[in-house]
């Protein structure tokens, strides 16, 4: 008996953007598979579409199931609403304007079958925009690392990672292991820290080097967005939220390794919103955040702020 492989897809006003992914799901040649779609109270027909493919998912044997929010509360809410439907033995969360390849499934499938030694699997993505799926602009990929792999560490820093979804399948003993209550820390920052972040400390992850869905790049989504120094300063300050409570959330973690990566994080979010402060010549928040800098003891970045800091100084006066 093949295992189930669920798939969990949130969603919120993708109506214009959904055909092409709930196609990719129809086109899987793995079966058995279950979609389990959390529409995150959107306004436009995101339900009206998913309900008229219906019929299709059933005639392909593939479970649908359409789970409704009634608020709208984010990707990692939506995500902790189809964590308690899964049923299947590997699971993947995959954003509902991202495409698969017919493969992408089997493919995770058969790795993870092949490699107990692994908790979950890394794929690669293809870059394109929408409107022109053939092209491709590009690959997104983690390169193997040739000796040791901190991927826990290269999440945080944000360093030879795909925070894309459509990367990843875990087996669920897995994810339930490295996150026993079953649910992630809601921010709306993001969901793939959360769930990424307890997997990598507690596994070994594997590698498909081959692009196995396609992530679709649009001109009105939310990630390219122009934002402001103060809404560049607030993510920073939610990342390090989001970060510190899904590190405090690892069971298996020792609380002095706990403590380190809680400051190094907070470090890491400061430098960030210091950059931002300097980028838009925001003055007060250079000094605000550079002292902070100081207090935490991150040297790379005195220099730059001594050197800022009677210049800043001067015009405050």
């Amino acid at each position: 008996m093949k295992k189930l492989v669920s798939i969990i897809s949130p969603c919120y006003n993708g109506a214009k953007y959904l055909s092409p992914f709930l196609e990719s799901v129809l086109s899987q040649t793995y079966r058995p598979l279950e979609l389990i779609f959390v529409d995150d109270a959107s306004t436009d027909n995101t339900v009206e579409l998913v309900e008229s493919y219906r019929k299709k998912f059933c005639q392909a044997d593939i479970v649908l199931k359409l789970l409704r929010q009634t608020v709208n509360q984010g990707q990692a809410a939506a995500i902790n609403r189809g964590l308690k439907d899964v049923s299947g033995e590997y699971l993947m969360w995959i954003d509902s304007d991202d495409i698969m390849l017919p493969t992408n499934t089997e493919e995770k499938v058969q790795f993870l079958e092949q490699h107990p030694e692994c908790g979950f699997v890394l794929a690669q993505g293809e870059i394109v925009e929408a409107g022109q799926l053939d092209h491709v602009k590009g690959i997104m990929k983690r390169e193997k690392p040739a000796e040791k792999d901190d991927l826990f560490s290269d999440l945080i820093y944000e360093n030879n990672v795909v925070f894309v979804p459509g990367t990843i399948m875990t087996r669920m003993s897995a994810l339930r292991e490295a996150i026993p209550t079953g649910q992630i820390f809601e921010s709306r920052e993001g969901q793939n820290w959360q769930l990424m972040l307890p997997l990598a400390y507690n596994f070994k992850a594997g590698y498909i080097e081959k692009p196995l869905f396609k992530c679709v790049e649009h001109f009105d989504s939310h990630s390219r967005t122009k934002r402001t120094c103060e809404q560049l300063i607030n993510r920073q300050k939610n990342f390090q939220i989001l970060l510190t409570e899904t590190v405090d959330a690892i069971r298996q973690m020792p609380e002095d390794e706990k403590c380190s990566w809680k400051e190094r994080i907070q470090i890491k979010c400061t430098r960030s919103m210091f950059i931002a402060a300097v980028r838009g010549g925001k003055q007060k928040l250079i000094v605000q955040y550079g002292k902070k800098l100081r207090e935490l003891g991150e040297k790379p970045l005195c220099i730059l702020w001594e050197k800022l800091e009677e210049k800043v100084k001067g015009h405050l006066a």
